[in-house]
């Protein structure tokens, strides 16, 4: 059987990112470069990019022409693509995936542990630009960056908003990390910078690794009680869905801001919608959701104390092309009979 690559591209990652994939051809390697759905526009993608998320490889729609391409695969590079249990079934000699995500929601992992598939990912790749969206959007709220640019475009010049008694200048800030990760700590770097006041609370990550960061480690409920901004960076897990519910927020102050930049099952989408009318916490942050894109009548379009942004935080160009990079030296390794970096199981 021939040694042959595939890469499926998409919106994110581009034919031309995935292009990339050529240099595998001084391996001996040929490359063939396939697209995820046929025609895809921007919301088909978030919708896919959601569906995979939310339900998993198995029940995901993709472009049946990939089961063809596959068929003498040894390595598949995807994105968003979902790598189910009949796409392997179509490869028989595929030995590596390769997903050009941090998460692997998209690929049947249980599946290509069977098989004897190795899974490698791009950890990190998205926590530069995850960090900057998400202190940019702590200051887009706090300070009514994005509200007071709308009431202008709208004919308005307002001086307060509902939350200005309560706008603070960044270093008298006490901010709550929930998970110190790779985005945690650039957070923590980007807030510190400011003189922002730093707690961090990760069961995962030992209390001196937080102390040497210039954070203060703290327990859940003295993180949530005495933060003014807590923001939530965990994985998404049976474990740790809905984790943040109704019985967390009722523990942060009444002032307090809400952040999710990493993923809306984390969350109890009901409860926090209820503190936010309440009136229980401050205000919110908020660029992932239950739905995606979320409907006309929504009641977070429409709250004046949360600040929305569409699936952005992770989506920049240095994002997606160190996907690749990642990606591309992890297969290198493989191609030369070293050990992959980033191997998820295998």
């Amino acid at each position: 059987m021939s040694k042959k690559i595939v890469g499926i591209y998409d919106l994110g990652i581009t034919k031309e990112m995935m292009e990339k994939l050529c240099e595998m051809e001084e391996f001996g390697y040929s490359v063939e470069l396939i697209e995820k759905t046929t025609g895809e526009d921007e919301l088909s993608y978030q919708a896919s990019m959601l569906s995979v998320e939310v339900n998993g490889p198995e029940k995901t729609p993709i472009n049946p022409a990939v089961f063809e391409a596959v068929k003498e695969a040894e390595i598949v590079v995807t994105h968003f693509a979902p790598v189910g249990k009949k796409l392997m079934e179509a490869a028989p000699g595929l030995k590596v995936i390769a997903t050009c995500r941090t998460g692997m929601e998209n690929i049947n992992m249980e599946e290509a542990e069977r098989r004897g598939i190795q899974v490698i990912n791009a950890p990190g790749r998205a926590a530069t630009a995850v960090a900057d969206f998400t202190v940019g959007a702590m200051l887009c709220q706090i300070r009514n960056i994005a509200r007071t640019d709308e009431d202008i475009k709208h004919g308005g010049w307002a001086k307060k908003f509902p939350n200005s008694k309560d706008s603070y200048n960044m270093c008298d800030y006490r901010v709550g990390l929930i998970g110190f990760g790779d985005i945690g700590k650039k957070i923590a770097v980007r807030l510190k910078s400011f003189g922002t006041t730093v707690l961090a609370y990760d069961p995962f990550c030992p209390a001196e690794k937080i102390e040497e960061s210039g954070c203060v480690p703290a327990d859940l409920d003295t993180l949530l009680e005495t933060s003014d901004i807590v923001s939530i960076h965990a994985r998404l897990t049976e474990q740790t869905k809905n984790m943040f519910n109704a019985e967390m927020f009722a523990k942060m102050k009444s002032t307090a801001i809400f952040v999710n930049t990493a993923r809306a099952g984390l969350v109890d989408e009901d409860a926090l919608i209820k503190a936010l009318q309440e009136k229980k916490i401050g205000g919110a942050v908020l660029d992932v959701f239950k739905e995606e894109p979320l409907s006309e009548g929504h009641p977070l379009r429409k709250m004046e104390n949360v600040t929305l942004a569409a699936h952005l935080a992770g989506t920049s160009q240095g994002t997606f092309s160190a996907s690749i990079e990642i990606i591309l030296e992890d297969l290198k390794n493989y191609a030369k009979g070293q050990a992959m970096a980033h191997v998820m199981h295998g």
